[in-house]
C-alpha cells in the first residue's frame, strides 16, 4: 500500500490552504468531484488493493523529473499523449509506484486544466509557466497523499 509524504495535508482545511482555494466547501467539492474520486478510484485498485505494494508516495520532484524525461520519449513524439506512454508503462510495471503516481498527477492535471476543474486550479500567475507547473504537480501530490490517508481512515471529514 503506498504510504503518504510527511507533508500531506491532514484536515481539509490543510487541504484547501495548500490548492489556495477561498472556502472549505471547495476542497470538498474537490474530492467529492467525480472526475477525481474516479482518478483515484483507478490509483487505489492498482496500488493500494495489492499487498505488494509497501512504498511511500515520492516526492513531486520525483515524479515531476519522470513525468519531463516521459515528454521527451520518442514515443510521445510518435502521437502518443503522455497520459497513453505513462498507461502502458503502469501496465509493464504493475508493481512500480512511480508510473501509477504520475498517471494520477497527469489525469488530475488535466481534470485542473479543464473548464470543469479550473474553479480548483488557482496558480501562481505571477510565477513562469514552468513554476506554475511545479506549483500543480505539488498540490496534486498533496490531494493524493490526502485521499490515500482518508481512504485509510486517518482522516475524516
Amino acid at each position: 500500500m503506498s504510504a503518504p509524504s510527511k507533508n500531506t495535508p491532514k484536515t481539509m482545511e490543510e487541504l484547501q490552504k495548500c490548492f489556495r482555494l477561498k472556502k472549505k466547501a471547495d476542497a470538498e467539492a474537490l474530492i467529492k468531484s467525480d472526475y477525481v474520486r474516479e482518478c483515484f478510484r483507478k490509483y487505489k485498485n492498482r496500488c493500494m488493493s495489492s499487498g505488494s505494494v509497501q512504498k511511500v508516495l515520492p516526492d513531486w520532484k520525483v515524479v515531476d523529473e519522470y513525468l519531463q524525461d516521459k515528454l521527451a520519449t520518442r514515443r510521445v513524439r510518435r502521437g502518443k499523449t503522455l497520459e497513453e506512454c505513462i498507461t502502458e508503462e503502469c501496465y509493464y510495471q504493475p508493481y512500480e509506484l512511480l508510473p501509477h503516481v504520475s498517471l494520477f498527477v497527469v489525469t488530475v492535471t488535466d481534470f485542473l486544466k479543464s473548464s470543469k476543474g479550473k474553479q480548483f486550479d488557482v496558480s501562481l500567475q505571477k510565477y513562469s509557466r514552468q513554476d506554475a507547473e511545479f506549483d500543480r504537480t505539488m498540490r496534486v501530490m498533496s490531494l493524493l497523499g490526502f485521499l490515500v490517508k482518508q481512504d485509510r481512515g486517518e482522516i475524516m471529514i
